[in-house]
């Protein structure tokens, strides 16, 4: 927890104010000065004159709302992490003050363990944001040396010099190599990425990515290594190879190993001082360290590190809006307590038939994340009418589900497998009556996952729970062809929960 956290407190009734402080004050794990005061205006002059890490704001304020006050907040100040405290807990609230920058809302009344734990994960996201900053601007220094670099020897450069031609290649190579993993942010698809370009740009013969998990080394990604390295592959710290790998990194940070016929050039991913995991580079030939030079892989490694660190970083900033939608589900349960539970397993039954599928990762991922928010739209206020049929309330969940995931970009394929959900098999569907392949395989495969848990809802409710499986697959067995995709069925069948 970063020490001395500067919280300023905005909110004109003074005995909410003061009990908040001191709330804040009294915890024993939170190291903080709080400021208090009862006006957007004061509050406005406050900023401008001191440095704040975090502002827990009232909704409504006099003079001017908080949602008006945010907006100046951020144009201030754009590292200050906003709170939002209401006693109104409307989606529609939430995701304006979502909007405008708020990281998260306290809904009155509030418990203290609420308020730290919220301080506390607001304090990691700003850390992260700081870190994120300086890892940019690392990165930027790093482009700019390299092309001042590049334009210092093309300016030098002799044709018969082969010598000179080399590294103008080299550092042309090591340019698009950044340019090209720096935009992604994907992480499973820079691990991917990163050999790609590593043997395409340089021309080695392959590569792969050795990630450290917790007491274990494992293989993340290999390309091209024929046996010697396998993606998946498991070794223990104790293991003649990782010895062999982390023998020359203790020394200095760069080493070779030859297996199969193939030499090995390993240079340590390093985070500071922790050691993330470590890149091979092979090739037929035994001499790459002299023929390249150290340099050049460890710049290799330094602009890899670089990339995996800003793709955690945006991984962990996906992670924490997806939270902060799935607690709407957590809001609703009150009023149906067998929502959030029911959403859990449609998405572990749906991720389950993708890997089965040997669907990619990146699809599995999305299908996963469609699965635990399919019922999201139930949060807030949907008018039904008396002659509503079932269908009718569902499309109506439906829409308000596109509604609130639209604006989200990563979601963006998720969406499409939630637009196609309730699509059948034979046509009959809705809303474009797409019928067969024609339907997204995540659309299929969320659809029979949402009916095998609604019967099973069904089974447990009427006090059927024995051999419940069985008497599941009976059912759906019925809407095959129908409405279900048979592949995907015979695969359900398949699959031991």
């Amino acid at each position: 927890m970063e020490s001395n956290i500067n919280i300023l407190i905005v909110d004109d009734d003074n005995a909410i104010a003061n009990f908040l402080s001191k709330m804040l004050l009294s915890a024993e794990d939170l190291d903080c000065d709080v400021t208090i005061t009862h006006s957007a205006e004061d509050g406005t002059h406050l900023i401008e004159e001191s440095k704040f890490d975090i502002i827990i704001l009232d909704i409504n304020l006099p003079g001017k709302s908080g949602i008006e006050f945010l907006m100046d907040i951020n144009s201030i100040d754009p590292d200050i992490e906003s709170i939002i405290m209401t006693g109104d807990a409307s989606l529609e609230t939430a995701l304006g003050a979502l909007r405008e920058g708020a990281y998260d809302y306290l809904q009155k009344p509030f418990t203290k363990e609420q308020v730290i734990t919220t301080i506390r994960n607001a304090t990691q996201k700003r850390q992260l944001t700081m870190e994120k900053r300086e890892l940019l601007k690392n990165l930027n220094d790093v482009n700019e040396q390299l092309e001042k670099a590049n334009q210092m020897l093309t300016e030098k450069k002799i044709l018969l010099d082969t010598e000179l031609e080399k590294k103008v290649e080299d550092l042309t190579n090591i340019n698009l190599f950044v340019k090209g993993i720096t935009p992604q942010l994907d992480l499973i698809k820079l691990f991917t990425t990163i050999p790609r370009f590593i043997i395409d740009l340089f021309g080695f013969k392959g590569a792969a990515i050795v990630t450290f998990s917790r007491h274990n080394f494992v293989v993340h990604t290999a390309m091209n290594t024929g046996d010697d390295f396998k993606k998946g592959e498991v070794y223990s710290k104790d293991s003649a190879l990782i010895n062999e790998l982390i023998k020359p990194l203790i020394i200095k940070d760069i080493g070779q190993i030859s297996k199969n016929g193939l030499f090995y050039v390993s240079t340590p991913l390093k985070a500071g001082k922790k050691l993330l995991g470590i890149l091979l580079i092979g090739d037929e030939r035994n001499n790459l360290l002299e023929y390249y030079g150290e340099e050049l892989f460890s710049t290799i490694a330094g602009n890899t590190t670089l990339a995996i660190q800003n793709a955690l970083f945006f991984d962990n900033s996906k992670k924490s809006y997806l939270e902060s939608l799935f607690s709407f589900l957590i809001i609703l349960e009150t009023e149906d307590p067998e929502l959030r539970e029911h959403s859990e397993r449609v998405s572990n039954i749906a991720t389950k038939i993708a890997k089965q599928l040997e669907l990619d990762d990146d699809i599995v991922t999305n299908i996963r994340y469609a699965g635990l928010l399919h019922d999201i739209g139930k949060v807030g206020a949907i008018k039904n009418t008396p002659g509503d049929s079932i269908v009718d309330k569902i499309k109506k969940v439906h829409k308000n589900t596109e509604k609130i995931i639209k604006p989200i970009s990563f979601l963006a394929k998720g969406l499409e497998y939630l637009h196609f959900m309730y699509e059948n098999f034979d046509g009959s569907g809705f809303p474009e009556g797409k019928s067969g392949d024609a339907i997204p395989i995540g659309a299929r495969i969320l659809a029979i996952s949402n009916a095998y848990d609604e019967i099973y809802l069904q089974l447990i409710s009427a006090g059927k729970g024995d051999n419940i499986h069985n008497k599941i697959l009976i059912e759906l067995n019925k809407h095959v062809g129908i409405n279900l995709d048979p592949r995907i069925f015979a695969i359900l069948q398949g699959i031991t929960f």
